[in-house]
């Protein structure tokens, strides 16, 4: 496997070395803000103190620019963006060949992730599956219709025993397995960073949807996870809550908010898109064949 002339940059596992990282990084993912908003929301959670384990690795060329970058940060997929040299991110990989061959997986813009996994299954790494098919969804001016009634409010400390079980219902739901800790989950949007929880309380005053900002970008910001209890669907009450939170996104200064879709489920689909976002690109999480 040829180097190729890619300088490889790795971050230092400290706060100093992941903010200097993100200096770098932010820049050359924002050129592809809506392709890359995952990225760069994760990026904006490491070098803000999340994820004190995160893996964060550059390619640089012959003139000093950024060429490819990947980021992880585990236990969760390896991120790959949109906008990498095919030679520069090979150069990143066959370092992450070599020090984390065990990868649950990849996960990014669908071309460039599943060239990526072709690559690392070629090279001796696991053979990874397309696990999930998502659409890549933008919003920037909410869509007016007459909405369920209630209102939208912020979780608070007392709503956990409610709401810990519907984020794990949530990644249950929406990739097969819990990826994550949902204890940590919650601690973060309680953590006074960039999070934002929030909650629908139907005209009776009881809960019966969540959904959260879960990242910013360098314009606009996240939306996800977004879950309501099977028995309460079909009422319009995620539908409620997406718009407004959306809104208030915009009017407290995004100027776009991005979110992903399972493009099997059709009903979710057609929800995001009667309030207003529309697909804008695709995305894929690819898994390890035998996970």
């Amino acid at each position: 496997m040829s180097a190729g002339p890619y300088r490889l940059i790795l971050a230092e596992p400290t706060p100093a070395g992941r903010e200097a990282f993100g200096r770098v990084a932010l820049p050359y993912l924002a050129k592809r803000e809506t392709a890359n908003n995952l990225q760069l929301s994760v990026l904006d959670h490491v070098t803000t103190g999340r994820y004190a384990g995160a893996i964060l690795l550059a390619a640089e060329d012959e003139r000093g620019d950024l060429a490819a970058l990947l980021m992880r940060t585990p236990p969760f997929p390896l991120l790959v963006a949109e906008g990498c040299h095919p030679e520069a991110r090979e150069r990143l990989l066959a370092w992450l060949l070599e020090h984390d061959p065990d990868l649950p997986g990849m996960v990014g813009p669908l071309g460039p992730t599943r060239a990526a996994v072709g690559w690392w299954h070629e090279h001796g790494g696991r053979a990874m599956r397309l696990a999930l098919h998502e659409g890549v969804y933008r919003l920037r001016r909410l869509r007016p219709a007459v909405r369920a009634q209630g209102r939208m409010r912020a979780a608070e400390l007392g709503d956990r025993a409610l709401v810990l079980p519907w984020l794990r219902a949530f990644e249950e739901e929406a990739f097969g397995h819990v990826r994550g800790d949902p204890e940590e989950s919650w601690t973060s949007f309680h953590s006074g960073g960039v999070r934002r929880l929030c909650l629908w309380e139907d005209a009776g005053g009881t809960v019966v949807s969540l959904a959260a900002r879960s990242g910013r970008t360098p314009t606009g910001v996240r939306i996800g996870p977004v879950y309501t209890p099977p028995p309460l669907r079909g009422r319009g009450f995620a539908e409620a809550l997406i718009a407004a939170l959306s809104q208030r996104e915009l009017d407290e200064g995004a100027r776009q908010c991005f979110l992903y879709t399972d493009l099997a489920n059709r009903t979710s689909n057609a929800l995001y898109e009667r309030v207003g976002y529309e697909r804008v690109g695709e995305a894929g999480e690819f898994l390890v064949a035998d996970a």
